[in-house]
């Protein structure tokens, strides 16, 4: 199935654009949600666990990987990818300058491994032709469609 998109009208942010020049840009428009249960129902369907079994190895998941990422570790898991916590934080001309109230909040970063990865190049995509054309790019359905 395709990843369904449309053309928005946004200002051009490229390096050395005109003031006032648009470009149109492609983005998504998700296509449903696969919910907590609905996840836990296909693991289950494609193993002997039950959907109860599999919602308890997931909810086991979360405890272990809020556990383990405010140890500072990073989480590895197989085919699917990582789970790491990053900071980042203001700088200062001085390292004895420096205090832990300069870092900022740490973010949960994921990166997919290569074989989650290598599924980008198995997308196709296909137009969605509005009524009427869609100007200005009011706002995104997700964040998935910057």
């Amino acid at each position: 199935m395709p990843i369904k998109y449309r053309l928005v009208l946004r200002k051009d942010m490229t390096k050395g654009a005109t003031a006032g020049s648009m470009l149109y840009y492609a983005v998504n428009k998700s296509t449903g949600t696969c919910d907590f249960e609905e996840l836990c129902d296909q693991i289950a369907d494609r193993s002997t666990a039950s959907r109860g079994d599999v919602h308890v190895v997931m909810d086991g998941l979360l405890y272990i990987l809020k556990q383990r990422l405010q140890k500072g570790e990073t989480v590895q898991l197989g085919d699917v990818g990582h789970f790491q916590a990053v900071i980042g934080s203001r700088g200062t001309k001085l390292e004895s300058d420096f205090s832990t109230s300069l870092i900022k909040r740490p973010r949960i970063v994921f990166r997919p491994s290569m074989a989650l990865k290598n599924t980008t190049n198995l997308i196709k995509f296909e137009k969605i032709v509005p009524d009427t054309p869609v100007a200005g790019g009011g706002g995104s359905e997700s964040p998935d469609e910057i």
